[in-house]
């Protein structure tokens, strides 16, 4: 009898045990509960002002990948100006490429198709517009000293020690053949771009005529004007 009743005083106290720990675990749900339906309202008025803040901020979103290829792109531009390159329209391929450095002012292809196109309208001058020239000679330096493209800041003031590595050996070379052919010189290993320009760049110049007339020995002015 004593091994039966110690039995069932155990199997009592179990029971006692199992359904405490479901009491306290109904209550912790039921607090969590209404925790959350106390925290939602809370958390949905800090998702609306947040929502509110970005559609208000004067913030303007950066360009979607989906714009590489449109009309407010650098490298459209830049197809749309080769096909009025073709066609010798060079005034209006100027205008294109203008527009696409300022769009990317860090493509090589942009910056040598531009040199090119302002080489072209140089071509067919008969007396060179130095603001043209001065403008060709800068963008072939560009390209002349790696300033865009694959090893843009290796150089400090156009000059860089181990500088070509990853450039593009083809357009390095074009841009350094018309630079010269503009020119005449090329710069030096040592010569900084400032020196450089200094050196080939044309100053815009003005000229201004004019006729002076000096009064005649015969008019009665003239006379008035030499008596003492």
């Amino acid at each position: 009898m004593s091994k039966i009743a110690i039995l069932c005083l155990s199997a009592v106290v179990s029971l006692t045990i199992a359904a405490e720990a479901r009491a306290l675990e109904t209550t912790e749900v039921t607090t969590n509960e209404k925790q959350a339906k106390v925290a939602t309202p809370k958390v949905l008025a800090t998702v609306k002002a947040k929502a509110k803040a970005a559609e208000e901020s004067d913030i303007q979103p950066t360009r979607d990948s989906d714009d590489v290829f449109t009309e407010t792109s650098g490298r459209s531009l830049l197809l749309t100006a080769k096909q009025y390159m073709r066609h010798h329209n060079y005034n209006r391929a100027i205008a294109l490429l203008s527009r696409a450095v300022k769009l990317d002012p860090d493509d090589p292809d942009i910056r040598c198709l531009y040199a090119e196109a302002l080489q072209e309208k140089l071509s067919h001058q008969v007396e060179k517009d130095p603001a043209v020239f001065n403008l060709c000679v800068r963008n072939w330096l560009t390209v002349v000293r790696n300033e865009v493209g694959e090893e843009k800041g290796a150089t400090y003031k156009g000059i860089g020690i181990g500088m070509g590595y990853f450039q593009d050996e083809e357009r390095t070379t074009f841009a350094k053949h018309s630079l010269k052919a503009l020119t005449g010189y090329l710069p030096k290993p040592w010569e900084t771009n400032d020196r450089y320009l200094r050196r080939v760049l044309k100053p815009a110049t003005t000229s201004v005529t004019a006729t002076i007339r000096m009064p005649d020995e015969t008019s009665p002015k003239a006379n008035a004007n030499s008596e003492p």
